[in-house]
C-alpha cells in the first residue's frame, strides 16, 4: 500500500506522533495504513546473544520485558524517560526511532500565524534562525542515544526487498529529511549485539519540566572495562536534542579509552564532549545554556556508567 499511494500514504503504529502532526496540518495524507492488524512477536535472544525486538512492541511492553532489563538496561532507562504512562503504552519502539524532528514554530496550527511557510513548509525561510539558510528543526527521540551506544541495527522491509542497516546511519543530519527510508520501507525489528561481560551504561534526558516534555538534551553512556577491571578499554557516548539528528563524540570517546576512572577524568572528558558538540538553539534554550547543561549531563551520566561497572569508587 505504501508502495501504491507513495507520496499520498503515511505509516501509522501507534499514532503519537502521526496524529497530533495531522491535527496542526502539518501531514496531510490521502491514506493512513495502520500496522495494528500485524502480529507482534516477543523478544528473541539468538544462540549468539542478539536479541531481537519487534519494532512494532509498545515502548511499556520494551521496557517491562526482563530480557531488556538484563540485557540491556540502558534501553530500559531510555524509555522511562518517553512522555507519559499512557503514551508510552501506545508508542511504538520503531515510532519512537522515526520520530519527525521538532520545532517550536513548526509544531503547531500556522492558520493565525507564522503564514509565510517556512523550509520545513517547503519555503524559504526560518522562523527560529531568520537568517538561516536551512532548516535547524531538532531531532529528540528518547531511545535513540541508547541504541546507538549499544551498536545496534535496524532490520527494514519493504514491498520486495529487505536489509540491515546500523542504527546510527538511519539518520542523515538533514532536518527535511531526517531518515534514511523510502516510500515504502518500514522498520520491522531491532537487533542489538550481545554486550560485553564488563559494562555500565546509563542515561540522561535534562529538560526544564519533565513529564510529558520533549527533551532539551539527552545523554547516553557505555563504558566497557578492560579484563582488568581498572580500565575502560571502549566507550560510546550519544547525544540527542542538540542537532537534526542523533550525534556522538568521537574525540570524548578516544579521549576516554585506556584510562582508569577518576573524578577528574570524567570533568575532562565532559568538557571535551561539550567542546566538539555544538548544538543548535532550540524551545527557547540558548546555546551557552545548552553548551554549560551538556557538560554538566555528560559528568553525571559518566559518574552513574561507571558506578555501574562495579569497580568506581571501590579501590
Amino acid at each position: 500500500m505504501l508502495k501504491k499511494h507513495g507520496a499520498n500514504a503515511r505509516l501509522a503504529a501507534g499514532g503519537t506522533d502521526l496524529f497530533p502532526r495531522m491535527k496542526y496540518g502539518l501531514t496531510q495524507p490521502e491514506v493512513v495504513v495502520s500496522l495494528k492488524g500485524v502480529s507482534i512477536d516477543l523478544p528473541k535472544v539468538t544462540k549468539t546473544g542478539k536479541l531481537y525486538l519487534n519494532a512494532l512492541m509498545p515502548l511499556a511492553d520494551v521496557e517491562r520485558n526482563a530480557e531488556v532489563g538484563a540485557i540491556v538496561p540502558l534501553l530500559a532507562d531510555a524509555i522511562r524517560s518517553v512522555g507519559s504512562n499512557q503514551i508510552r503504552h501506545m508508542g511504538t519502539l520503531g515510532g519512537n526511532i522515526c520520530l519527525e524532528n521538532r520545532c517550536t514554530y513548526y509544531n503547531q496550527s500556522h492558520t493565525f500565524q507564522f503564514v509565510e511557510p517556512c523550509f520545513k513548509r517547503k519555503g524559504s525561510r526560518c522562523y527560529l534562525i531568520p537568517k538561516g539558510k536551512k532548516c535547524v528543526a531538532v531531532f529528540q527521540a528518547d531511545t535513540v542515544p541508547a541504541l546507538i551506544c549499544l551498536d545496534a541495527k535496524v532490520e527494514i522491509i519493504a514491498a520486495d526487498k529487505s536489509r540491515q542497516l546500523l542504527l546510527e546511519k538511519l539518520y542523515t543530519g538533514d532536518a527535511l529529511k531526517p531518515l534514511a527510508l523510502s516510500q515504502d520501507e518500514i522498520i520491522a525489528r531491532v537487533i542489538i549485539p550481545q554486550p560485553q561481560p564488563v559494562r555500565g551504561t546509563a542515561f540522561s534526558k535534562f529538560s526544564l519540566r519533565g513529564g510529558l516534555e520533549f527533551a532539551a538534551l539527552s545523554v547516553a553512556v557505555r563504558l566497557d572495562m578492560d579484563d582488568k577491571g581498572d580500565r575502560c578499554a571502549a566507550a560510546r557516548i550519544a547525544l540527542g536534542a542538540v542537532s537534526s539528528g542523533p550525534v556522538s563524540a568521537p574525540k570524548a570517546e578516544k579521549a576516554i579509552a585506556g584510562e582508569p576512572f577518576s573524578d577528574k577524568l570524567f570533568r575532562e572528558i565532559s568538557g571535551i564532549v561539550a567542546g566538539e558538540i555544538h548544538p543548535v538553539m532550540h524551545h527557547g534554550y540558548a546555546i551557552p545554556f545548552l553548551k554549560e547543561c551538556l557538560k554538566t549531563q555528560t559528568y553525571r551520566t559518566l559518574i552513574r556508567a561507571a558506578e555501574r561497572t562495579e569497580y568506581y569508587g571501590k579501590k
